[in-house]
């Protein structure tokens, strides 16, 4: 199972590398192309590391057996999200939205790599595989870097700037409008309970009057 994680993740890489230029080029935010850019550097570090990985295991994909499809070259999870995210940017769209289209399509392939290094690196620590579970740990930092980085941008920036000012009012006077119909009702289920014994009970008493 660590052979085939490895294997998917050297064949992620792979497709990520070929990938990531076409969403820089379609992206219009300068800190947006950068944080693209920055990444293509990094996943070509990512894929280096895997290579040295793959000579420490002496890794041979399958050819023939029950095995074979776990060991296939291609990573048809990555092939799907990338011609996800190529359907995305074909559409026509105004920029400011193209690039928060652009954030949420990385991050899906940000968060398939995460799910794969974690499990590839949990196979190689319980394997007593100290050296192979440290790089896999380096390329698993990164990743979180990476993806918070891309929420940053999106939270703080893009989102906004894709967003119709007129939705942006009618949706603040219906919030507005939804406090004063449920009154202190909504005061007491959005308050964040303290960490005690009795914030629970608490929280439930407010609730329930």
């Amino acid at each position: 199972m660590l052979k085939h994680e490895i294997n998917d993740l050297y064949s992620a890489e792979e497709q990520i590398i070929d990938a990531l230029p076409a969403m820089i080029e379609k992206a219009r935010d300068r800190k947006l192309k950068k944080a693209l850019q920055d990444h293509l550097k990094v996943t070509e570090t990512q894929k280096r590391r895997l290579d040295e990985i793959q000579k420490r295991l002496e890794l041979e994909p399958a050819r023939k057996g029950f095995l074979s499809a776990l060991f296939a070259k291609k990573c048809k999870g990555m092939q799907g999200l990338i011609e996800e995210g190529e359907k995305v940017m074909s559409e026509e769209m105004d920029p400011d939205v193209m690039d928060a289209a652009i954030v949420g399509c990385a991050q899906k392939i940000e968060h398939y790599e995460i799910c794969g290094y974690g499990t590839a690196r949990a196979y190689a620590e319980e394997l007593g595989l100290s050296a192979v579970e440290k790089a896999l740990k380096t390329s698993l930092d990164e990743e979180y870097k990476s993806d918070d980085l891309l929420t940053e941008l999106a939270v703080r920036r893009l989102n906004k700037e894709a967003t119709p000012r007129g939705s942006r009012v009618v949706n603040q006077r219906n919030i507005q409008g939804n406090k004063r119909r449920k009154g202190s009702r909504i005061k007491s289920t959005s308050s964040t309970p303290k960490k005690n014994s009795s914030s629970r009970t608490t929280r439930k008493k407010s609730v329930a009057r």
